[in-house]
């Protein structure tokens, strides 16, 4: 091209758009459509690859996750029933407190069994909720003497710390609810939803217009 008809005034661009981002898994220019994971740009292919590989949630896998999740309540409770009578008697009550992480840890792991995409948020709620169930209904019990009340009743220990409230028995009612928070941290924390995160799509869009 002669000097003479440069022009410095003027940037020119073809009709293809440049590919200023690329997929940070197989480093190929993404232009138009592309997904994020865990917000970083992922290209069409590797996002479908991705989707392919990771674990998925299912009916099937929650409700098995529930049954099991309830048997693994259900006798965790009666365990921790008999180690909370036992050492209140020996007047260690408050090293029970290391009994709730286990109920959180043994309802938690249990519903995991169902499958690698038992995790979530609907997973931790159930968890949280059969957790606080078997504390609370475990630590009532041992201290009113479950044994000498019909088994119907057992039902209506969740609702305790509730109750105790509203007779005035602030500091019972929070101890429950102390304990039963100990478990369910750590439900919550087992069940967490996979680090892989994948969105989208997005449409990216580079500027083409002339720059004057």
């Amino acid at each position: 091209m002669p000097l003479n008809e440069l022009n410095f005034q003027r940037a020119e661009y073809g009709t293809e758009p440049v590919a200023l981002d690329h997929c940070v898994f197989c480093g190929r220019g993404i232009k138009g459509e592309f997904y994020r994971t865990n917000d970083d740009l992922t290209c069409a292919v590797c996002a479908d690859h991705l989707r392919s590989v990771l674990p998925t949630d299912s009916s099937a896998t929650f409700w098995r996750s529930l049954r099991l999740g309830t048997v693994a309540a259900i006798g965790s409770s009666l365990l921790y029933m008999l180690l909370f009578r036992i050492m209140i008697d020996h007047g260690m009550g408050l090293g029970t407190a290391f009994g709730a992480i286990g109920v959180g840890y043994v309802i938690g792991r249990t519903m995991q069994i169902a499958g690698p995409g038992a995790r979530g948020r609907r997973y931790q709620l159930t968890a949280a909720a059969l957790t606080y169930a078997s504390i609370t209904v475990a630590l009532i019990g041992a201290m009113f003497g479950a044994a000498n009340l019909p088994t119907w009743t057992y039902f209506l220990f969740p609702i305790g710390p509730v109750f105790l409230l509203f007779v005035g028995q602030v500091k019972l009612s929070l101890f429950l609810l102390f304990f039963a928070g100990i478990g369910i941290r750590w439900t919550w924390i087992l069940l967490a939803p996979h680090a892989v995160k994948i969105t989208g799509p997005e449409t990216i869009a580079h500027p083409t217009a002339p720059i004057v």
